[in-house]
């Protein structure tokens, strides 16, 4: 493995986690349901670079399926987020815009699907509230 390149490293040559060792921002492969990553947004949202709110929005629709803690504050710490994103969607490179575009069409499209109910606390009947319900994704979308 010449010129530094070992195990685990990928194409660009950093390792996994690179950008979190380096104290850029949080490292939300670590939350296991959507109340930990939104916490974790919602507490680091200010110095969240638009890679970092790109990676919010495509680990989002795979803790959906994770059941945990609920959280009382959840749709605002959703709200914050969203806005933060329209806010700057503007400024986001090619690949951050499509990460984010995907990983919101791929929530929506995970909390619209069928007519089943969930308590009103539920991760998933706050995020179907507030895209589906709300309208929230034409704002996300008129940002695209």
């Amino acid at each position: 493995r010449a010129q530094g390149q070992g195990h685990g490293r990928g194409r660009g040559g950093r390792g996994r986690g690179a950008a979190s060792m380096q104290g850029r921002g949080p490292d939300f492969r670590t939350c296991q349901t959507v109340v930990e990553l939104a916490d974790l947004a919602r507490c680091h949202l200010d110095s969240m670079s638009n890679r970092d709110i790109a990676a919010f929005w495509s680990i989002l629709p795979r803790l959906l399926r994770n059941r945990g803690a609920q959280d009382p504050n959840l749709e605002e710490k959703l709200r914050c987020v969203i806005g933060t994103t329209c806010t700057r969607m503007h400024s986001f490179q090619c690949r951050d815009l499509a990460q984010t575009s995907l990983g919101i069409a791929k929530t929506i499209s995970q909390v619209s699907r069928g007519n089943q109910q969930y308590c009103a606390d539920d991760p998933l009947q706050i995020i179907r509230g507030l895209f589906v319900k709300e309208s929230q994704c034409s704002q996300v979308f008129d940002s695209i």
